[in-house]
């Protein structure tokens, strides 16, 4: 083998050692965008979370209300309607 041919193999191979290299690197920066980019929307899911559970504590305190509201008119209607058989059996 000439000496040329060996410098030609050694200027290739480092050549493709550093095309590698680059790839490596741009894979690397897309990865970490990536990783970016995903720890965004992850941030933004977790505030809609906080978002959505606290609505959802506000239709939980509603609905407890209504059910509280409709108990005493219950209690309510029961009582009218007692007196009302009372009154009537009066007369």
């Amino acid at each position: 083998m000439s000496i040329w041919l060996i410098a030609l193999i050694v200027v290739v191979a480092i050549a493709i050692l550093a095309v590698i290299a680059v790839f490596s690197q741009r894979a690397k920066k897309r990865r970490e965008l990536e990783r970016m980019r995903l720890n965004e929307r992850a941030v933004g899911h977790r505030h809609e979370a906080g978002a959505h559970e606290a609505k959802a504590e506000e239709h939980e305190q509603a609905v407890k209300e209504a059910a509280e509201r409709a108990e005493r008119e219950r209690e309510l209607a029961e009582h009218h309607g007692d007196k009302a058989e009372n009154l009537e059996r009066e007369l």
